[in-house]
Protein backbone atom coordinates (compact mmCIF):
# COMPACT_ATOMS: atom_id res chain seq x y z
CA UNK A 1 0.00 0.00 0.00
CA UNK A 2 1.33 3.77 -0.84
CA UNK A 3 1.85 6.56 1.20
CA UNK A 4 -1.13 8.06 -1.14
CA UNK A 5 -3.30 4.95 -0.25
CA UNK A 6 -2.91 5.46 3.47
CA UNK A 7 -3.82 9.10 3.58
CA UNK A 8 -5.91 9.89 0.89
CA UNK A 9 -8.21 12.69 0.14
CA UNK A 10 -11.67 12.43 0.39
CA UNK A 11 -12.20 12.63 -3.30
CA UNK A 12 -9.25 10.31 -3.84
CA UNK A 13 -9.60 7.65 -1.82
CA UNK A 14 -9.07 4.07 -2.98
CA UNK A 15 -12.04 1.97 -2.17
CA UNK A 16 -11.44 -1.85 -1.75
CA UNK A 17 -14.29 -4.04 -2.53
CA UNK A 18 -15.15 -7.98 -1.64
CA UNK A 19 -17.44 -9.71 -4.16
CA UNK A 20 -19.70 -12.25 -2.29
CA UNK A 21 -20.56 -15.16 -5.04
CA UNK A 22 -19.17 -16.08 -7.86
CA UNK A 23 -22.64 -16.23 -10.55
CA UNK A 24 -23.26 -14.18 -13.41
CA UNK A 25 -23.72 -11.37 -11.82
CA UNK A 26 -20.69 -11.06 -10.10
CA UNK A 27 -18.86 -11.66 -13.10
CA UNK A 28 -20.74 -8.48 -14.69
CA UNK A 29 -20.04 -6.35 -11.79
CA UNK A 30 -16.15 -7.51 -11.64
CA UNK A 31 -15.97 -6.62 -14.85
CA UNK A 32 -17.49 -2.92 -14.15
CA UNK A 33 -15.42 -2.82 -10.81
CA UNK A 34 -12.06 -3.13 -12.43
CA UNK A 35 -12.83 -0.39 -14.65
CA UNK A 36 -13.31 2.16 -12.15
CA UNK A 37 -11.65 5.10 -10.81
CA UNK A 38 -9.54 4.59 -7.81
CA UNK A 39 -11.40 1.43 -7.13
CA UNK A 40 -9.87 -2.08 -6.39
CA UNK A 41 -11.20 -5.71 -6.11
CA UNK A 42 -9.31 -6.85 -3.45
CA UNK A 43 -10.88 -10.41 -2.37
CA UNK A 44 -13.84 -12.76 -3.54
CA UNK A 45 -16.01 -14.79 -1.02
CA UNK A 46 -17.44 -18.69 -2.19
CA UNK A 47 -18.93 -20.90 0.02
CA UNK A 48 -15.98 -23.32 -0.82
CA UNK A 49 -12.15 -22.38 -2.01
CA UNK A 50 -12.16 -24.27 -5.17
CA UNK A 51 -14.82 -21.68 -6.40
CA UNK A 52 -13.29 -18.71 -4.95
CA UNK A 53 -9.75 -19.81 -6.48
CA UNK A 54 -11.41 -20.13 -10.14
CA UNK A 55 -13.65 -17.04 -9.62
CA UNK A 56 -9.78 -14.80 -8.33
CA UNK A 57 -7.90 -16.80 -11.45
CA UNK A 58 -10.36 -15.23 -14.14
CA UNK A 59 -10.08 -11.93 -12.62
CA UNK A 60 -6.92 -11.81 -10.98
CA UNK A 61 -8.29 -10.50 -7.73
CA UNK A 62 -5.08 -11.25 -5.53
CA UNK A 63 -7.58 -12.22 -2.29
CA UNK A 64 -9.47 -15.87 -2.54
CA UNK A 65 -11.65 -16.93 0.67
CA UNK A 66 -13.34 -20.37 1.15
CA UNK A 67 -16.31 -18.46 3.08
CA UNK A 68 -18.96 -15.40 2.92
CA UNK A 69 -17.85 -14.62 6.48
CA UNK A 70 -13.61 -15.19 5.65
CA UNK A 71 -14.37 -12.43 3.38
CA UNK A 72 -16.38 -10.13 5.30
CA UNK A 73 -13.91 -10.48 7.75
CA UNK A 74 -11.09 -8.97 5.67
CA UNK A 75 -9.25 -5.74 7.25
CA UNK A 76 -8.55 -4.62 3.89
CA UNK A 77 -12.12 -4.32 2.66
CA UNK A 78 -14.36 -1.04 2.38
CA UNK A 79 -17.03 -2.19 0.80
CA UNK A 80 -18.87 -5.66 0.37
CA UNK A 81 -20.57 -6.51 -2.96
CA UNK A 82 -23.89 -9.51 -2.27
CA UNK A 83 -24.25 -11.18 -5.06
CA UNK A 84 -24.84 -14.41 -3.33
CA UNK A 85 -28.36 -16.66 -3.58
CA UNK A 86 -31.07 -14.20 -3.23
CA UNK A 87 -32.41 -16.00 -0.08
CA UNK A 88 -29.17 -15.39 1.56
CA UNK A 89 -29.04 -11.90 0.87
CA UNK A 90 -30.14 -10.85 4.48
CA UNK A 91 -28.10 -12.79 6.35
CA UNK A 92 -24.88 -11.69 3.90
CA UNK A 93 -25.66 -8.22 4.61
CA UNK A 94 -26.04 -8.57 7.94
CA UNK A 95 -22.64 -10.79 8.41
CA UNK A 96 -21.09 -7.92 6.36
CA UNK A 97 -22.60 -4.76 8.54
CA UNK A 98 -21.37 -6.81 11.93
CA UNK A 99 -17.64 -6.69 10.12
CA UNK A 100 -18.02 -3.17 9.85
CA UNK A 101 -18.11 -3.28 6.29
CA UNK A 102 -20.46 -1.05 3.69
CA UNK A 103 -22.69 -2.77 1.68
CA UNK A 104 -24.17 -3.13 -2.02
CA UNK A 105 -26.58 -5.78 -2.06
CA UNK A 106 -27.75 -7.21 -4.88
CA UNK A 107 -32.17 -6.79 -5.23
CA UNK A 108 -34.48 -8.68 -3.78
CA UNK A 109 -32.14 -7.57 -0.90
CA UNK A 110 -34.64 -9.27 1.44
CA UNK A 111 -37.70 -11.47 1.38
CA UNK A 112 -40.58 -9.20 2.94
CA UNK A 113 -40.08 -5.77 4.71
CA UNK A 114 -39.78 -7.04 7.96
CA UNK A 115 -36.56 -8.65 6.64
CA UNK A 116 -35.39 -5.64 5.27
CA UNK A 117 -36.32 -3.29 8.24
CA UNK A 118 -33.83 -5.04 10.33
CA UNK A 119 -30.70 -4.90 7.56
CA UNK A 120 -31.63 -1.05 7.40
CA UNK A 121 -31.99 -0.61 10.99
CA UNK A 122 -28.63 -2.68 11.72
CA UNK A 123 -26.98 -0.30 8.65
CA UNK A 124 -28.24 2.97 10.65
CA UNK A 125 -27.11 1.82 14.12
CA UNK A 126 -23.55 0.89 13.29
CA UNK A 127 -23.27 4.07 11.04
CA UNK A 128 -22.71 2.26 7.61
CA UNK A 129 -23.56 2.72 4.16
CA UNK A 130 -26.19 -0.32 2.78
CA UNK A 131 -27.00 0.52 -0.88
CA UNK A 132 -30.34 -1.87 -2.45
CA UNK A 133 -28.84 -2.77 -5.62
CA UNK A 134 -32.19 -2.02 -7.84
CA UNK A 135 -29.82 -0.43 -10.43
CA UNK A 136 -32.15 1.52 -11.95
CA UNK A 137 -32.51 4.09 -9.73
CA UNK A 138 -28.96 5.45 -10.26
CA UNK A 139 -29.55 5.85 -14.76
CA UNK A 140 -29.62 9.01 -15.89
CA UNK A 141 -32.64 8.36 -17.77
CA UNK A 142 -34.22 7.80 -14.66
CA UNK A 143 -33.51 11.06 -13.92
CA UNK A 144 -34.63 12.75 -17.28
CA UNK A 145 -37.88 11.20 -16.73
CA UNK A 146 -38.59 13.01 -13.51
CA UNK A 147 -36.84 15.98 -14.86
CA UNK A 148 -39.65 15.90 -18.03
CA UNK A 149 -42.68 15.30 -15.29
CA UNK A 150 -41.04 18.88 -13.44
CA UNK A 151 -41.03 20.43 -16.34
CA UNK A 152 -44.95 20.25 -16.98
CA UNK A 153 -44.27 20.11 -20.76
CA UNK A 154 -46.75 17.13 -20.97
CA UNK A 155 -49.13 17.74 -17.97
CA UNK A 156 -49.54 16.83 -14.84
CA UNK A 157 -48.78 12.77 -14.13
CA UNK A 158 -52.34 10.65 -13.76
CA UNK A 159 -50.67 6.88 -13.80
CA UNK A 160 -48.30 5.05 -14.80
CA UNK A 161 -47.75 1.06 -15.83
CA UNK A 162 -45.02 -1.33 -15.87
CA UNK A 163 -44.60 -4.71 -17.35
CA UNK A 164 -41.70 -7.31 -16.76
CA UNK A 165 -42.15 -10.62 -17.61
CA UNK A 166 -39.68 -13.43 -18.91
CA UNK A 167 -39.69 -16.88 -19.21
CA UNK A 168 -36.63 -18.13 -17.45
CA UNK A 169 -38.00 -21.51 -16.05
CA UNK A 170 -37.19 -19.86 -12.02
CA UNK A 171 -39.45 -22.29 -10.37
CA UNK A 172 -37.03 -21.47 -7.06
CA UNK A 173 -37.76 -17.54 -7.53
CA UNK A 174 -40.79 -15.30 -6.58
CA UNK A 175 -41.22 -12.78 -9.99
CA UNK A 176 -42.19 -10.75 -7.24
CA UNK A 177 -39.27 -10.01 -6.01
CA UNK A 178 -37.14 -10.98 -9.54
CA UNK A 179 -38.92 -8.56 -11.11
CA UNK A 180 -41.55 -6.95 -9.87
CA UNK A 181 -39.43 -5.16 -7.90
CA UNK A 182 -38.34 -3.11 -10.77
CA UNK A 183 -41.94 -2.36 -11.80
CA UNK A 184 -42.57 -1.32 -8.41
CA UNK A 185 -39.52 0.74 -7.51
CA UNK A 186 -40.60 2.53 -11.32
CA UNK A 187 -44.42 3.06 -10.67
CA UNK A 188 -42.76 4.92 -6.78
CA UNK A 189 -40.10 7.05 -8.86
CA UNK A 190 -42.81 8.69 -10.77
CA UNK A 191 -45.55 8.62 -9.36
CA UNK A 192 -44.63 9.68 -5.80
CA UNK A 193 -43.70 13.20 -4.49
CA UNK A 194 -40.37 13.42 -5.84
CA UNK A 195 -40.09 16.13 -2.33
CA UNK A 196 -41.28 12.86 -0.31
CA UNK A 197 -38.05 10.79 0.32
CA UNK A 198 -40.68 7.99 1.68
CA UNK A 199 -41.46 6.66 -1.30
CA UNK A 200 -45.25 7.90 -1.13
CA UNK A 201 -46.95 5.51 1.04
CA UNK A 202 -48.88 3.87 -1.86
CA UNK A 203 -52.21 2.18 -0.94
CA UNK A 204 -52.09 -1.76 -2.33
CA UNK A 205 -55.46 -1.32 -4.04
CA UNK A 206 -55.47 -5.30 -6.04
CA UNK A 207 -53.47 -7.97 -6.54
CA UNK A 208 -53.70 -11.42 -8.35
CA UNK A 209 -51.51 -13.98 -9.00
CA UNK A 210 -50.93 -17.57 -10.12
CA UNK A 211 -48.57 -19.43 -8.39
CA UNK A 212 -45.34 -22.13 -9.62
CA UNK A 213 -46.99 -25.12 -10.51
CA UNK A 214 -44.40 -27.02 -8.56
CA UNK A 215 -43.07 -24.34 -6.09
CA UNK A 216 -46.47 -23.64 -5.02
CA UNK A 217 -45.35 -21.47 -2.41
CA UNK A 218 -43.68 -19.06 -4.69
CA UNK A 219 -45.76 -16.51 -7.03
CA UNK A 220 -44.85 -17.49 -10.95
CA UNK A 221 -46.94 -14.55 -12.24
CA UNK A 222 -48.68 -11.13 -10.31
CA UNK A 223 -50.77 -8.50 -11.62
CA UNK A 224 -50.94 -5.24 -8.84
CA UNK A 225 -53.18 -2.13 -9.23
CA UNK A 226 -51.46 0.71 -6.62
CA UNK A 227 -52.83 4.21 -5.50
CA UNK A 228 -50.25 7.22 -5.23
CA UNK A 229 -52.78 9.65 -3.71
CA UNK A 230 -55.22 9.11 -6.56
CA UNK A 231 -52.99 8.63 -9.03
CA UNK A 232 -52.73 5.02 -10.29
CA UNK A 233 -49.97 2.40 -11.15
CA UNK A 234 -50.11 -1.08 -12.59
CA UNK A 235 -47.81 -3.52 -12.62
CA UNK A 236 -47.27 -6.90 -14.44
CA UNK A 237 -44.68 -9.04 -13.50
CA UNK A 238 -43.46 -12.91 -14.60
CA UNK A 239 -41.04 -15.87 -14.74
CA UNK A 240 -42.93 -17.80 -16.99
CA UNK A 241 -43.75 -15.72 -20.13
CA UNK A 242 -42.79 -12.73 -22.09
CA UNK A 243 -43.47 -9.31 -22.27
CA UNK A 244 -42.14 -6.24 -24.15
CA UNK A 245 -40.76 -5.27 -21.03
CA UNK A 246 -41.44 -1.75 -21.24
CA UNK A 247 -42.77 1.13 -18.89
CA UNK A 248 -44.65 4.17 -19.53
CA UNK A 249 -46.32 7.55 -18.12
CA UNK A 250 -49.64 8.87 -18.31
CA UNK A 251 -49.80 12.40 -18.26
CA UNK A 252 -52.63 15.64 -19.12
CA UNK A 253 -50.43 16.37 -21.81
CA UNK A 254 -48.62 13.09 -23.32
CA UNK A 255 -46.77 10.48 -22.79
CA UNK A 256 -43.72 9.49 -21.33
CA UNK A 257 -42.80 5.88 -22.87
CA UNK A 258 -39.65 3.89 -21.60
CA UNK A 259 -38.58 0.74 -23.85
CA UNK A 260 -37.13 -2.76 -23.35
CA UNK A 261 -35.13 -2.41 -20.83
CA UNK A 262 -36.85 -0.05 -19.00
CA UNK A 263 -34.72 -1.27 -15.69
CA UNK A 264 -32.05 0.08 -17.01
CA UNK A 265 -32.99 2.60 -19.51
CA UNK A 266 -31.24 4.63 -21.90
CA UNK A 267 -33.73 5.77 -24.07
CA UNK A 268 -36.78 7.13 -23.78
CA UNK A 269 -39.85 8.60 -26.13
CA UNK A 270 -41.86 11.51 -25.36
CA UNK A 271 -45.39 11.92 -27.09
CA UNK A 272 -47.15 15.16 -26.58
CA UNK A 273 -50.86 15.16 -27.47
CA UNK A 274 -53.69 17.67 -27.46
CA UNK A 275 -56.70 18.79 -28.66
CA UNK A 276 -60.11 16.88 -28.91
CA UNK A 277 -60.24 13.38 -26.91
CA UNK A 278 -56.49 14.24 -27.35
CA UNK A 279 -56.58 13.35 -31.31
CA UNK A 280 -53.72 15.22 -32.03
CA UNK A 281 -50.03 14.11 -31.35
CA UNK A 282 -47.24 15.68 -32.18
CA UNK A 283 -44.01 14.33 -33.46
CA UNK A 284 -42.48 12.13 -30.85
CA UNK A 285 -38.96 13.60 -28.99
CA UNK A 286 -36.89 10.34 -28.70
CA UNK A 287 -33.99 11.13 -26.10
CA UNK A 288 -31.22 8.32 -26.51
CA UNK A 289 -28.38 8.28 -23.38
CA UNK A 290 -25.76 6.26 -23.83
CA UNK A 291 -23.99 3.86 -21.26
CA UNK A 292 -20.95 4.92 -19.45
CA UNK A 293 -17.71 5.70 -21.43
CA UNK A 294 -15.10 3.31 -21.38
CA UNK A 295 -16.54 0.77 -19.85
CA UNK A 296 -17.16 -2.87 -21.71
CA UNK A 297 -16.43 -6.48 -21.69
CA UNK A 298 -12.91 -7.32 -20.40
CA UNK A 299 -10.74 -10.09 -20.97
CA UNK A 300 -10.12 -12.99 -18.67
CA UNK A 301 -6.44 -13.68 -17.36
CA UNK A 302 -6.37 -16.66 -20.00
CA UNK A 303 -7.29 -13.55 -23.02
CA UNK A 304 -10.60 -14.71 -23.88
CA UNK A 305 -13.66 -12.37 -23.33
CA UNK A 306 -16.94 -13.87 -22.38
CA UNK A 307 -18.83 -10.84 -22.41
CA UNK A 308 -21.51 -9.77 -19.66
CA UNK A 309 -24.12 -11.67 -18.89
CA UNK A 310 -27.11 -9.46 -18.88
CA UNK A 311 -28.78 -6.92 -20.92
CA UNK A 312 -26.87 -2.89 -20.14
CA UNK A 313 -24.21 -4.02 -17.40
CA UNK A 314 -22.31 -1.34 -18.24
CA UNK A 315 -25.04 0.61 -16.32
CA UNK A 316 -23.65 -1.57 -13.47
CA UNK A 317 -20.82 1.27 -12.85
CA UNK A 318 -23.46 4.08 -12.44
CA UNK A 319 -24.47 2.40 -8.48
CA UNK A 320 -20.32 1.08 -8.32
CA UNK A 321 -19.54 4.54 -8.67
CA UNK A 322 -22.52 6.24 -6.51
CA UNK A 323 -21.29 3.81 -3.65
CA UNK A 324 -17.73 4.69 -4.01
CA UNK A 325 -18.98 8.36 -4.15
CA UNK A 326 -20.86 7.90 -0.88
CA UNK A 327 -18.08 5.70 1.21
CA UNK A 328 -15.42 8.32 0.42
CA UNK A 329 -17.89 11.18 1.80
CA UNK A 330 -19.18 9.95 4.88
CA UNK A 331 -22.33 9.14 3.73
CA UNK A 332 -24.73 6.47 5.32
CA UNK A 333 -27.55 5.82 2.30
CA UNK A 334 -28.14 7.46 -1.03
CA UNK A 335 -29.69 10.46 -1.77
CA UNK A 336 -30.65 8.39 -5.12
CA UNK A 337 -32.25 5.92 -3.08
CA UNK A 338 -32.57 6.49 0.26
CA UNK A 339 -33.12 4.03 3.44
CA UNK A 340 -37.61 4.92 3.47
CA UNK A 341 -37.62 4.70 -0.53
CA UNK A 342 -36.44 1.09 -0.05
CA UNK A 343 -38.21 0.32 2.36
CA UNK A 344 -41.49 1.23 1.13
CA UNK A 345 -40.71 -0.85 -1.74
CA UNK A 346 -40.20 -3.80 0.00
CA UNK A 347 -43.56 -2.94 1.93
CA UNK A 348 -45.39 -2.87 -1.58
CA UNK A 349 -43.93 -6.13 -2.27
CA UNK A 350 -45.03 -7.27 0.87
CA UNK A 351 -48.50 -6.29 0.58
CA UNK A 352 -49.18 -7.21 -3.06
CA UNK A 353 -47.59 -10.77 -1.63
CA UNK A 354 -50.35 -10.95 1.63
CA UNK A 355 -53.36 -8.99 -1.32
CA UNK A 356 -52.87 -11.73 -3.78
CA UNK A 357 -52.39 -15.00 -1.56
CA UNK A 358 -56.13 -13.96 -0.15
CA UNK A 359 -57.55 -13.33 -3.52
Amino acid sequence: MTDKDQHPSSATRTIRWAILGTGSIATDMAQILLQLPATEVVAVGSRTQASADRFADRWSIPRRHPSYEAACADPDVDVVYVATPSLRHTDDSKLALHHGKAVLCEKSMAPNADAAREVLELAASKKLLFVHGVWSRFFPAMQRIRQIIASGDIGQVRSARASFCQDDGAGSCSALLETGIYCAQFLQWVLADPMDESGGHPIVRGASRRNHAEATHLDEHVSALLDFGGKMGTFECSLAHCSERSAAVYCTGGVIEVPFPFWCPTKLRVTKMSGQGSQTWEKPVVTEIALPDGIGPLAQADGTTPGFHFVNSEGLAYEAGEVNRCVREGLTETPAFSSAACLDVMRIITEIDTMSKAN
